[in-house]
């Protein structure tokens, strides 16, 4: 079974990024914590290689993995909701991308599903 990578442009809904980034330090700086969201994460089919902020206002760009059984519409919804990047608040917009593997030859990181 082949995993799916996304591209996420995580954009904040204005407003939202002085709540947002203080929890999202607290899970990045507590490795209990993070280690938390990480496992609970993989459990529902969803992994996150990369976290790249291009500044405090965003936007932020990362790369996610899912199952391959998982939809994009499922995907989609992980994202958007309360167990995803948002940490329980409502902070982004999220524009997910579907890469396409047999365009690129290789995913972008070795999958974590397979």
């Amino acid at each position: 079974m082949a995993s799916k990578f996304y591209i996420v442009c995580h954009h904040f809904k204005p407003g939202q990024a002085k709540a947002w980034w203080p929890i999202a330090q607290a899970y990045l700086s507590d490795k209990n914590k993070y280690d938390a969201w990480v496992s609970a994460s993989l459990e529902k089919g969803f992994y996150n290689h990369s976290f790249n902020p291009v500044a405090t206002e965003g936007p932020i760009f990362c790369i996610w993995e899912t199952r391959e059984v998982i939809t994009s519409e499922q995907f989609q919804e992980f994202i958007d909701g309360s167990g995803g990047p948002n940490f329980g608040l409502n902070a982004f917009h999220n524009i997910c991308h579907q890469i396409d593997l047999s365009l690129s030859g290789n995913p972008p990181y070795p999958a974590k599903f397979n």
